[in-house]
């Protein structure tokens, strides 16, 4: 690994903590990863013009952060 990439390694590493490792760490780490999204952005994708030309649906960073605050994981 480059000194680059050690280094960009390192500081996500401070800034974001250990890798997850089982679901909830993983919700945790996307919602500090995301911290500074709008709600309305959409993280994952279920659909695309199936409902109508232009309509997507799936999970919105908002819809992840309704999840994590009712499952009581505080990013």
């Amino acid at each position: 690994m480059s000194r680059h990439m050690d280094r960009i390694r390192r500081e996500a590493m401070e800034q974001y903590g250990d890798e997850p490792a089982d679901a909830l760490e993983a919700l945790t780490h996307v919602l500090k990863v995301y911290a500074g999204e709008p709600d309305s952005r959409l993280m994952i994708e279920a659909t695309n013009n199936i409902y109508g030309s232009g309509v997507r649906t799936g999970l919105t960073i908002g819809d992840l952060r309704k999840i994590a605050n009712r499952l009581g994981v505080n990013p």
